[in-house]
């Protein structure tokens, strides 16, 4: 008898416990729907919808932005992004980053700045940081809406003149590159390009090349009894050496027996009428001196950043 009002009692637990998980299943159940390979998000307390994430075959595509908060961040592996405008339509982006005006400031080599957008580390194993590519548009856009900063800003940490900070080259291999010491080079010219017949065309006015350093200036003076005692402008000679030997040239601007320069120091030259002429003749003069600290530079070779190829070719280093 003991034993079956045992059973009895413990079949009626067992029923409350049913009835008390079914009155409260009505509070926990989760509704809703999506779409297929849409990875689902709760858009209620007990719903479920489609996020901005989808599973690819290869891939999580995020139709959306990535968002990190102050001090987090947002690490994948691999970062594909694609612009899903239609043709003929120049807005979005596949990736894009954005620094809030309260972002943590970031010290680097050398330099500071509050925070990045979209920021690229390469490390150690990698040849590239961040690469830009396109099939036949421009592979990077910088643009600065502001005129107190940098629009473009490259760094350089390296020491002992190793890195280059800048260098662009086409297919062929032509192109310029900056060195850690400032010297600009390029297998082009080097152009001024002005407009002329009233700003309908431009054209190029190149710069005179040579296998030394040379800085010059131009000037004119007149002769006072056949001489004339001309200075240097003290600016000129702060980026020259004339303590080496520079060069003067002379143009006579009227008649006389002809010019020669007697005598050069570091700080002006003189100048002579020929065959002990008396004349006062106007002249004019170029002066051509080395720059200072490049005295001696000449045909500097480039060999490293402009190998050239088996088809002679110049390339850019690999």
């Amino acid at each position: 008898m003991r034993s079956k009002q045992i059973r009895y009692l413990l079949l009626a637990f067992a029923c409350c416990s049913l009835l008390a998980m079914a009155q409260d299943s009505a509070d926990v159940n989760v509704t809703g729907g999506g779409t297929k390979n849409t990875i689902p998000r709760f858009t209620g307390a007990h719903a479920i919808g489609n996020s901005i994430m989808k599973q690819g075959s290869a891939a999580i595509n995020v139709n959306g932005g990535l968002n990190a908060t102050k001090g987090g961040s947002a690490s994948v592996n691999v970062v594909n992004g694609s612009n899903t405008s239609g043709p003929g339509t120049a807005q979005g982006a596949g990736v894009y980053g954005q620094i809030s005006t309260t972002g943590q400031s970031i010290t680097g080599q050398g330099f500071q700045f509050g925070g990045a957008g979209t920021w690229g580390d390469g490390g150690t194993d990698s040849n590239y940081a961040v690469v830009g590519t396109t099939d036949d548009k421009s592979g990077g856009i910088f643009e600065n809406n502001g005129g107190s900063f940098y629009t473009n800003f490259a760094f350089n940490g390296a020491t002992g003149g190793v890195g280059f900070p800048w260098a662009v080259f086409n297919g062929d291999g032509a192109g310029c590159s900056i060195d850690p010491f400032g010297d600009f080079s390029c297998t082009g010219t080097k152009n001024a390009v002005v407009p002329v017949d009233k700003g309908k065309h431009h054209v190029a006015m190149s710069a005179i090349e040579s296998p030394k350093v040379w800085f010059e200036d131009f000037g004119s003076a007149r002769l006072s009894g056949g001489v004339a005692v001309v200075r240097l402008d003290s600016k000129f000679v702060q980026t020259v050496n004339t303590k080496q030997e520079y060069h003067v040239f002379l143009t006579p601007n009227g008649d006389c027996k002809g010019l020669y320069v007697h005598q050069k120091d570091q700080g002006s030259f003189e100048v002579r009428e020929l065959a002990g002429g008396n004349s006062n003749v106007k002249f004019d003069y170029r002066i051509t001196a080395l720059r200072k600290g490049y005295e001696n530079v000449r045909y500097k070779d480039h060999s490293r950043e402009f190998p050239m190829s088996k088809g002679g070719r110049i390339r850019p280093a690999q």
